[in-house]
């Protein structure tokens, strides 16, 4: 009992720790993110996202192989220790380093032709493309070799240190934007190549951090074949995942480029922009937590496993509604704060379309950590992920016949919600729960506080004019209503009790001081 304690402590200290990375960087990517459309302009920044979307549209690869290294590590440190986890370390070396040098190769041949023959670009901004391309991929590769430290790192739960890069990447990028306009040579290029810079300085930063701190990174030329066919049969499986995950993405990048231009590929990277804002909010809590479902199913504690999946589910949830209610009812005034007048057209909806796409893949992302723990992928990955890619073919339906570019997210969502509900009937081979408790532990209870969270905000909305004092009360009152409705209605008996154990603590030591 005592060791759950002391994991649920970890979850809550790494938690902060992730949290005040967050605002940081959220902080700064907003800002450079705007200084750098004004910077590049809309036509280059759409290409420039639209090539990056093809080089990290091949990081499905990397994704799956990094997700099975997590996986294993968390699992043979667990059960094996020190000597487990070196056994993964080396053999996720191998598997990475093999990896970087396949998909290097594959890129720049299909690259190359992607970008002379099927980009939309103009002509005299074609070569300052190709070298995007090019410093895109490198830094891509980098993020591969990665993989292996940050496993450890993540196993290790030393999210202090994992924040800290984090803050110090996004100070580095911001440093990139007021960089630029003292750079003679060309802005979009140079913004690649400076980018693959940071790239390698974090891959250094993780391995020299890995190796000082964990006894268990060592370099041993012994090779275990059984755990080299597991982790690679796992991440075969996991590839599924990763690939729907980023054609969702960059899939729909390339066709909205293809049909609509690099304009509205403008929008769409500003909306992703938004996107991954929000999950990196709420990854601040699943990171955390995913060590420990590894452990307790390690341990065949599954009621604890169901707990935590449970817990999160409705955390998470609770954070993104205090976020997003105020983005999605005064999106056109945050867009003006944000962009200025620099707002390219769809963005508002395709801002609002993706929050509730972010909504479905939180709750996935709880589901698929219990799937990940059991190592039982290949039902999980190729049902769901089968699904997930048809949004792919009828986004492209839907434009190819005139339907506005706001279908082609809306496919994404359909199908995403789709692949949501297939992914809960899968967990159910794997760990026992029932629909009905899924049902009445988490979506019932995010039901009822989204649409009472929702009432008073939405009638200032409707009653007052755009404008601060609008966007200051719609605030306001999202972050009390939403706070106030997931404590009433979200949270579970035992986390209500929690709180207010923790907060008559807090009373009671500052009375005594």
């Amino acid at each position: 009992m005592t060791d759950y304690s002391q994991g649920n402590k970890r979850i809550a200290r790494n938690s902060v720790f992730m949290s005040l990375r967050m605002i940081f960087v959220l902080s700064l990517t907003l800002y450079a993110t705007r200084a750098i459309l004004e910077i590049l302009g809309e036509v280059d920044y759409g290409v420039y996202n639209t090539v990056c979307g093809f080089v990290s549209l091949f990081s499905f690869l990397n994704l799956s192989v990094s997700n099975g290294i997590q996986r294993f590590y968390n699992y043979e440190l667990d059960r094996n220790g020190t000597k487990g986890a070196c056994r993964v370390y080396n053999t996720a070396l191998r598997i990475q380093a093999v990896a970087a040098f396949l998909l290097l190769l594959v890129i720049e041949l299909v690259g190359v032709w992607y970008i002379r023959h099927k980009l939309v670009c103009p002509a005299d901004r074609l070569d300052a493309a190709m070298w995007a391309f090019h410093f895109s991929a490198v830094g891509f590769v980098l993020t591969i070799l990665q993989a292996p430290y940050s496993a450890a790192i993540m196993a290790h739960e030393k999210m202090d240190f994992y924040a800290l890069v984090s803050v110090l990447d996004a100070f580095l990028k911001l440093g990139i934007v007021f960089l630029l306009p003292y750079i003679s040579y060309d802005n979009m290029a140079t913004y690649a190549a400076l980018f693959a810079s940071i790239n390698l300085l974090n891959l250094l930063l993780y391995a020299f951090y890995a190796k000082w701190y964990f006894p268990e990174i060592v370099y041993k030329k012994l090779i275990e074949l059984r755990l080299l066919r597991s982790m690679v049969c796992f991440s075969g499986w996991n590839i599924f995942g990763s690939f729907s995950g980023i054609m969702k993405e960059q899939g729909i990048n390339l066709i909205i480029n293809f049909f609509c231009g690099p304009v509205v590929n403008a929008a769409r990277a500003l909306a992703a922009q938004v996107n991954a804002g929000l999950m990196a909010f709420v990854s601040n809590i699943i990171i955390p937590v995913r060590p420990q479902v590894v452990q307790s199913y390690a341990e065949k504690n599954y009621d604890r496993t169901i707990r935590l999946t449970y817990g999160v589910s409705r955390v998470t949830c609770c954070v993104m509604a205090i976020i997003t209610l105020p983005i999605i009812l005064d999106t056109h005034f945050i867009l003006h704060l944000w962009l200025s007048d620099n707002i390219p057209a769809y963005t508002e909806t395709f801002v609002i379309i993706v929050i509730f796409i972010s909504f479905v893949n939180n709750l996935n992302s709880a589901v698929s950590g219990v799937i990940h723990a059991s190592g039982q992928m290949m039902l999980y990955q190729t049902v769901s992920s089968s699904v997930s890619l048809m949004c792919i073919p009828t986004a492209y339906l839907l434009l190819k016949y005139g339907f506005s570019p706001n279908y082609a997210l809306l496919m994404v969502l359909l199908w995403t919600t789709i692949s949501q509900f297939v992914s809960l009937l899968i967990m159910k081979r794997v760990i026992n729960f029932t629909l009905t408790s899924y049902s009445q532990e988490v979506l019932w209870p995010l039901i009822k506080m989204i649409v009472l969270s929702s009432i008073i905000p939405l009638a200032i909305r409707l009653g007052m004019d755009e404008g601060w004092l609008r966007f200051l009360l719609i605030s306001v009152t999202c972050v009390v209503m939403t706070t106030l409705c997931s404590f009433l209605f979200t949270m579970h008996v035992s986390e209500r009790e929690m709180i207010k154990e923790y907060i008559r603590k807090i009373v009671g030591y500052r009375l005594k001081k």
